[in-house]
């Protein structure tokens, strides 16, 4: 058991996660809005080191048009499951939030 504890602590290593704007060109804004706020959330699971995830992509799936967006912020947040299969070795597991505005 002691062996197990220890494999987990040296295989579970750090991910790096990203979001990546190609194709789709969009405002971040650091202010409130006052149109109206909609939301995406989408849990992304990576296997290994690194992991990029296109954000025309994620909006495609969701039937949004990249072009209809005006300001557009996004963050990468863990809830509890996300951290218990996190501890898993070369598994990364995070919730990511999408808030966007139309024109």
């Amino acid at each position: 058991m002691k062996y197990l504890i220890l494999i987990f602590l040296f295989t579970s290593c750090s991910h790096s996660l990203t979001l990546n704007p190609k194709g789709c060109y969009s405002k971040g804004l650091i202010k409130n809005l006052e149109k109206k706020i909609y939301t995406i959330e989408k849990s992304v699971v990576s296997f290994g080191s690194s992991s990029e995830h296109y954000l025309k992509e994620i909006l495609e799936s969701n039937k949004i048009d990249c072009r209809k967006i005006k300001n557009v912020n996004y963050t990468f947040k863990s809830d509890a499951l996300d951290s218990i299969l996190s501890v898993l070795p070369f598994i990364e597991r995070k919730t990511l939030v999408i808030n966007y505005s139309k024109d």
